[in-house]
């Protein structure tokens, strides 16, 4: 099973892998670095606010990477709810499970402009999240097969949820006024690939078997913002909004469910869960030529992310207040999210040393998404600080590149959960423990102009 998953799931990440580096939930829309928010004059501000289109000349093609190593621990302890281990596997649900996983998060984006009316396409992923635990090699010998995967393993050994769009958009800038206004329309791909232990709900060795969720499906979105130019490249205004996929009433992705748990079984089914809108603003301010200061933020709705329902497929999640599904249902799986709202705010400077290189910093904080309830390995979230540091040059007349590094420092948390309290098909072991990480981002980009 874990083999499958290697195959069908990371076989794309290899493509597309998400970036988890950031808080706020598992948000990694931070493209082009220092230089990705609502007054941008790249073409990510298709993105970030399509109104900020106008403020690029001529045509752009620009490409971007991100390169993270992120390191994440989990220490967990015995609870009340846990089984009791048998006298050959002691210890198989405690102790530290450990990730190390180096990730990475491509961008490609264009715009163009054509008198007062910009142009842009862009390929972007927002939202994703990757894990893959560390081995225990203690238990490689045991005759319980499960164990060896860690403590981990009944919310997460391999995984990804993650969501790509491809986004095309305009601009109008307001002829005699420092006005333009932008909207944009995404198609969007959302995928999950998920492997763990399942035995009725607990951790039971004795009992334990595998459970491979892969699904995908598809919605749409938009996006609509405004920017102000206050002061003739003096200063800028941005407000920006992105719609849920779907704008409302969540998405299904469809697929299979497969089991080896007493035996081999599986299912198609439909996985239903909703995502955030987003709601950006930000200032740009250079009070000379060689300097500009930048503040800008976030407000993600991350309350709609209430739960992942796995049902069979064509059917209704309905469930509830204690996570029992109703009767006639046909829930599979069901796992307990309930985020909260996030708030993400940077600060950012740069300082020209001559016309072609330009140097950059930035300090930023972001909430975390993911109550204590809730908290678990398979999509943990810290609320931290980021420090961040680059330079961007001028290759020739047409040709910039930017390189960067950004270092987090998020706020380790000391969980007491309640996922072992749901009734089943909602229950899972408890996950409360201590959960660390540490996260080092490389940012690289190239603009090309025309």
């Amino acid at each position: 099973m874990r083999r499958t998953l290697t195959l069908l799931g990371f076989g794309m990440a290899c493509v597309f892998a998400p970036l988890p580096a950031r808080a706020s939930g598992f948000s990694v829309a931070r493209f082009s670095g220092e230089h990705g928010h609502p007054t941008t004059s790249n073409p990510t501000a298709l993105y970030f606010n399509p109104a900020a289109l106008t403020q690029a000349q001529g045509l752009h093609l620009f490409t971007d990477l991100s390169l993270a190593v992120r390191r994440v621990s989990y220490d967990r302890q015995r609870a009340p709810s846990d089984a009791p281990d048998p006298a050959d596997a002691a210890g198989a649900n405690v102790g530290r499970a450990v990730l190390v996983n180096p990730l990475f998060n491509p961008v490609l984006a264009a715009s163009l402009k054509l008198g007062n009316v910009s142009l842009g396409v862009g390929f972007f992923t927002p939202f994703g999240g990757s894990v893959s635990w560390n081995l225990r090699p203690q238990f490689a010998g045991s005759r319980y097969p499960g164990p060896v995967d860690g403590v981990t393993r009944f919310q997460s050994i391999e995984g990804e949820i993650v969501t790509s769009q491809l986004s095309v958009g305009g601009a109008l800038r307001v002829a005699g006024t420092g006005l333009s206004l932008g909207v944009s329309a995404s198609a969007m791909r959302s995928w999950i690939n998920d492997v763990r232990a399942w035995s009725s709900g607990g951790n039971d060795v004795t009992h334990e078997g595998r459970s491979l969720i892969d699904v995908s499906g598809y919605a749409f979105g938009f996006g609509v913002g405004a920017l102000y130019e206050l002061k003739q490249d003096v200063l800028w205004l941005g407000l920006s909004y992105q719609s849920r996929p779907n704008v409302s009433g969540g998405m299904r992705l469809h697929g299979s469910l497969e089991n080896d748990i007493g035996g081999p079984s599986g299912a198609n089914v439909d996985v239903i869960y909703d995502l955030p809108d987003i709601i950006r603003w930000g200032a740009r301010y250079r009070p000379r030529p060689n300097l500009e200061l930048r503040a800008f933020g976030d407000y993600t709705r991350f309350s709609a992310f209430t739960n992942q329902c796995a049902v069979v497929s064509g059917t209704a999640c309905e469930l509830t207040n204690n996570g029992a599904q109703r009767t006639g249902a046909q829930v599979l799986q069901n796992v307990p999210r309930d985020f909260r709202d996030t708030v993400g705010v940077r600060l950012g400077l740069s300082v020209w040393t001559s016309a072609r290189l330009e140097f950059f910093s930035g300090l930023g904080y972001d909430s975390s998404a993911v109550p204590d309830s809730t908290m678990e390995p398979g999509l943990p979230d810290w609320a931290g600080t980021s420090f961040a540091l680059g330079g961007r040059i001028a290759l020739g007349k047409r040709v910039h590149a930017a390189l960067s590094y950004t270092h987090f420092v998020f706020v380790p948390r000391d969980v007491q959960g309640r996922l072992a309290e749901y009734a089943p098909p909602s229950r899972s072991p408890d996950a409360s423990g201590h959960y660390a990480q540490q996260v080092g981002v490389g940012n690289a980009n190239l603009d090309l102009a025309f």
